[in-house]
């Protein structure tokens, strides 16, 4: 029997493709295994973030009717201190007239 050259360098070609289909496709499962732990996490702290807002707001809305809470408040920067300027809006840049 004759050797085939063609048909080797073919035979080669199709197995390096098959190994490179194999390694891509192992990164993508295990990206997307990593992805999905990510999203998870996201909810997780977006859930708290939430929570941690509510808790905000319900105390400085209880403030308006009991003070003695507002020291934990101005300890925390949730509620501006009497007195104090507010943060200075951020400076658009204006556009260039010819």
């Amino acid at each position: 029997m004759k050797s085939n050259g063609l048909a080797s360098a073919l035979t080669g070609a199709v197995m390096i493709s098959a190994l490179i289909t194999a390694w891509v496709s192992a990164r993508y499962f295990f990206s997307m295994r990593e992805w999905q732990k990510l999203q998870a996490q996201y909810m997780i702290m977006n859930n708290v973030r939430s929570a941690a807002q509510a808790l905000a707001n319900e105390s400085v809305e209880y403030s308006k009717t009991n003070n003695r809470i507002d020291p934990i408040l101005y300890h925390y920067d949730i509620k501006p201190r009497p007195g104090t300027n507010p943060p200075a809006a951020p400076v658009t840049p204006r556009p260039a007239s010819k």
